[in-house]
């Protein structure tokens, strides 16, 4: 099986999309094009988060080399994605405690996160799980006091 990755550029403007593939091929991927340095992250203005926000996929080191404008999550509870670690662990990488947040310049910029269901749109333990995606990040906006950086928006997109 193949997952399709690729980044694209066009007048100052970026989106990187991830298919469902792995934090370290993504990040070899965009070293071997020189995007990224072993002392200089990458930040694009979309990031489509990898793999439905699958816990197996995205860690801490990929969010503190990669950040966005726009985080766009496509899971809609089933399978417990997008799963409450990695919303935290970008979260972390954004607004949390010195150790885990980013050093890219872009790190204290406002950023979105954009999910293509919520809890108004699902049922069953889909909608129990997006119940708890939408807490968290409500819950880590008051707790990091960064309510002015993300807009609580849960719409669907």
């Amino acid at each position: 099986m193949a997952s399709i990755m690729f980044l694209v550029e066009e007048e100052g403007k970026s989106i990187l999309m991830t298919g469902d593939g792995h934090g370290d091929d993504i990040l070899k991927g965009l070293k071997i094009i020189s995007k990224l340095t072993e002392n200089k992250g990458f930040h694009v203005d979309v990031l489509k988060v990898q793999h439905h926000g699958s816990e197996y996929n995205l860690d801490e080191e990929f969010c503190k080399k990669i950040t966005a404008n726009h985080y766009v999550f496509c899971g809609n509870g089933a399978h417990e994605n997008p799963d409450l670690r990695i919303l935290e662990t970008i979260l972390n990488s954004r607004l949390g405690p010195a150790h885990k947040r980013s050093s890219n310049p872009e790190t204290g910029n406002q950023f979105k996160f954009w999910f293509n269901s919520s809890s108004e749109t699902t049922s069953g333990n889909e909608k129990e799980h997006m119940v708890k995606v939408e807490n968290l990040v409500k819950e880590k906006v008051i707790e990091f006091n960064y309510c002015n950086k993300i807009p609580l928006d849960f719409s669907s997109i």
